[in-house]
């Protein structure tokens, strides 16, 4: 089934007054230190990313799917490719899934739509974690909604689909900030979420998420080519795929790309920065301002309540070095705070409905 993109009513409502959290503490600023290397590396990387999406001024939910005409031999070994779509805007881009991807999502017997797709964050995942919990809490996400993510986002989607709480997910990426905080945090990020995720999610974690959670990654060909991934063997395959995922060259480890399933691969985010989900229609969420970054069509954004905002700069500093604790616990309140805006504007019993099965 093919996806699309969904922004209903643009969200421009002052916050929920349901909420419980406080809306008085502002985001300090970040000290006006040299730059550490992560941030150099980092930004770099982002920096690309970000030209590649103002220059396309939209996010595309869907493009034409074709059947595939060439197959490399690891598409072969591997059940062959499932869907190729050609990317309308971006056309230098093809999103692919082998066939055992495109099967896992189908298997799935009830879908509800919309799914939600969450964007690349870095170290601002917090923020959707913080959004995750709006959504759970309202019955916007179920077991039966598709998710998609690159990067943080596909970290959020194992976590979302594992069971466990975002509180209990905003304490273990407390740890990971404390470790990375002591120790540094370029050429070890990876390491030391490996091992957070392997602690944190259960051993069925990819029973749990395969068909449910796409992962985008990027491989690195002759041209972009973003892989959508639904299928997970086994827990360290969803965490290898999550990794891959979230891979910045340089950043997460000392090396240019990871392999990832024999191919040599890169963050997600560079082609598939909101991923689609297997639902009919899509909403994405997005840890940046989407204005700034010339973004359209996101549903859930900081420009959602811009009050109490911490500047860009401020937030691809906190994507890219850990911030203090309590700059975490904000960045989650000020997600909860954007999707409650979004889902005043956007009722449950509105939008919510099941798909027939794909």
């Amino acid at each position: 089934m093919a996806s699309s993109s969904l922004f209903l009513h643009p969200a421009v409502a002052a916050p929920f007054r349901a909420v419980a959290f406080s809306t008085k503490a502002t985001l300090p600023p970040p000290g006006h230190e040299k730059k550490s290397f992560a941030v150099a590396t980092g930004e770099l990387f982002l920096g690309i990313t970000s030209r590649i999406l103002k220059r396309n001024g939209k996010i595309v939910g869907g493009g034409e799917l074709r059947a595939p005409e060439n197959e490399s031999g690891w598409w072969r070994r591997n059940g062959g490719i499932g869907a190729v779509v050609e990317d309308p805007v971006q056309p230098e881009v093809v999103w692919e899934q082998g066939v055992k991807d495109v099967e896992a999502a189908r298997r799935r017997k009830a879908v509800s739509s919309p799914g939600f797709s969450f964007s690349a964050a870095g170290l601002l995942f917090p923020y959707h974690l913080g959004v995750a919990r709006l959504l759970i809490e309202k019955g916007y996400i179920k077991e039966t909604t598709p998710l998609a993510g690159s990067s943080a986002g596909a970290i959020v989607c194992a976590v979302i689909a594992s069971g466990a709480s975002m509180e209990e997910a905003l304490v273990a990426t407390k740890i990971l900030a404390e470790d990375c905080r002591l120790r540094g945090t370029a050429f070890r990020l990876g390491a030391v979420l490996r091992d957070v995720l392997d602690q944190f999610l259960p051993d069925d974690a990819h029973i749990r998420s395969s068909g449910r959670v796409r992962v985008a990654v990027t491989e690195i060909m002759w041209r972009p080519r973003g892989v959508l991934v639904d299928q997970f063997d086994s827990k360290e395959d969803l965490i290898n795929a999550v990794f891959t995922s979230s891979f910045i060259p340089g950043y997460l480890a000392p090396r240019p790309a990871t392999m990832f399933r024999n191919r040599l691969c890169i963050d997600g985010g560079l082609t598939l920065f909101m991923p689609p989900t297997s639902a009919s229609q899509t909403v994405r969420v997005c840890a940046f301002p989407a204005g700034r970054l010339g973004l359209n069509g996101i549903g859930i954004s900081p420009d959602c309540n811009p009050e109490n905002r911490a500047s860009a700069r401020e937030l691809f500093n906190w994507a890219l070095e850990p911030a203090a604790d309590h700059v975490l616990d904000r960045l989650f309140e000020l997600g909860y705070l954007d999707a409650a805006v979004w889902a005043e504007e956007n009722p449950v019993e509105e939008i919510v409905r099941q798909d027939s099965a794909c």
